[in-house]
């Protein structure tokens, strides 16, 4: 089946709708955890129901995403994926908070895997790269959720009902935009006598691959739960300023995977990879050793593009090794993203035991690991086996 850029628009617009449904979630947990009185620590556990049952979700996705495909995948995705969001906002309990979290996070594996899946595969359908893209839309969604979720925040709106009413609009729009999508068909299946894996772990292939991604998405995930908290605690801003290091870490991300494309063609992914790693860890530092607010959105700023194209990259890079493309990104998925999931975590453990300042400071660790692996974004072949030799090159040879 022939595909247009048209089809590249409507995953890019997807991408939007995902991530503009979880903003509305992060900028909000500031309000969450001062409603259940939450020490770091405690939010810190509640916060790991996500990356719980995303690792669980991953466990199948691929081979679900292979089976039926990335648009079926996507659209009864985005169903198991944005109603359980509705949830946290409504918590009245830390348990409940937890449990809330988890299914969103068994909602969101078929849904991750499917839309990278598509992305990459309408690129090489339309012969031209469009996973950074993709991810740019995912960025500009992220910075269009904390913009509304600030001005609900701003007005008094409670987190619940702020939460609610946009998930409603994500499940419509998305639905509408799903349906448009081309239907790509199931992934080839597996050779005859081969059998799909259920358990997905990365292949010893892009072990370190999965590392270089797992470092940055820590930060990622991070800067975008800590960072309206961070500016509040440390600094006793309140909103709609507790946003603004949110929005500026989102917009520059945005603004760093739309031309990401661009960029990694012309500098080549490898010396991308290096640039965004060393502009992430000096936008790092600067959060850490900020003085001032404004200080503190400047790095995060500078965080934003930092991570920017690092998850588009490992994408493109994991879909070209050996193997299937759908177990390849499900097993990537499943270690880097939960690097997303599990920073938050882990800087709700730090800031309980040395303060939040600090605790960001351990994710200047995760950048130099992210650094350190760069290389590993560069496209590799698959392998091809060689024919066998036929009986005339046999007999030449003779």
């Amino acid at each position: 089946m022939a595909l247009s850029f048209a089809s590249a628009r409507l995953i890019m617009g997807l991408f939007f709708v995902y991530s503009f449904a979880l903003a509305n979630w992060l900028i909000r947990i500031p309000d969450v955890q001062h409603r259940l009185e939450l020490a770091p620590g405690g939010l810190a556990l509640c916060l790991l129901g996500l990356p719980f049952g995303l690792v669980c979700s991953m466990v199948f996705s691929g081979p679900l995403v292979e089976k039926f495909g990335p648009r079926r995948a996507i659209r009864y995705g985005f169903v198991f994926y944005a109603l359980p969001l509705m949830l946290p906002g409504f918590a009245f309990s830390p348990v409940m908070l937890f449990v809330a979290l988890m299914l969103v996070g068994l909602g969101m594996g078929p849904l991750e895997v499917g839309m990278n899946v598509a992305a990459d595969r309408i690129g090489t359908a339309i012969g031209r790269t469009v996973m950074s893209r993709c991810h740019g839309f995912w960025s500009l969604g992220l910075m269009a959720g904390g913009a509304v979720g600030t001005a609900a925040a701003t007005f008094g709106l409670p987190p619940g009902e702020h939460i609610a009413i946009a998930i409603i609009l994500v499940l419509i729009v998305s639905q509408l935009i799903a349906m448009r999508l081309p239907a790509l068909g199931a992934l080839p299946a597996a050779e005859p006598g081969e059998k799909a894996p259920v358990f997905v772990l990365p292949p010893r292939s892009i072990i370190a691959l999965c590392f270089f991604a797992f470092g940055m998405l820590l930060v990622e995930g991070a800067i975008t739960d800590w960072s309206a908290i961070y500016l509040r605690d440390v600094f006793g801003q309140t909103p709609p300023i507790t946003g603004f290091a949110f929005t500026a870490f989102g917009f520059l991300m945005a603004a760093g995977r739309l031309a990401g494309d661009w960029l990694s063609t012309r500098f080549g992914p490898a010396t991308m990879a290096r640039v965004c790693c060393s502009v992430g860890l000096a936008g790092l530092l600067a959060m850490v050793l900020a003085v001032d607010p404004f200080m503190v959105i400047v790095g995060a700023a500078a965080a934003g593009f930092g991570v920017s194209i690092v998850f588009p990259l490992a994408v493109t890079a994991a879909a070209s090794r050996d193997g299937s493309p759908a177990v390849n990104v499900a097993a990537l998925s499943l270690l880097s993203f939960s690097g997303f999931m599990v920073g938050p975590v882990v800087i709700g453990f730090v800031a309980e035991a040395f303060g939040l300042r600090l605790a960001l400071a351990t994710l200047l660790l995760a950048a130099g690991m992210s650094l350190l692996l760069s290389g590993e974004v560069r496209v590799r072949p698959q392998k091809q086996t060689p024919p066998l030799p036929s009986s005339d090159s046999k007999a030449a040879a003779a």
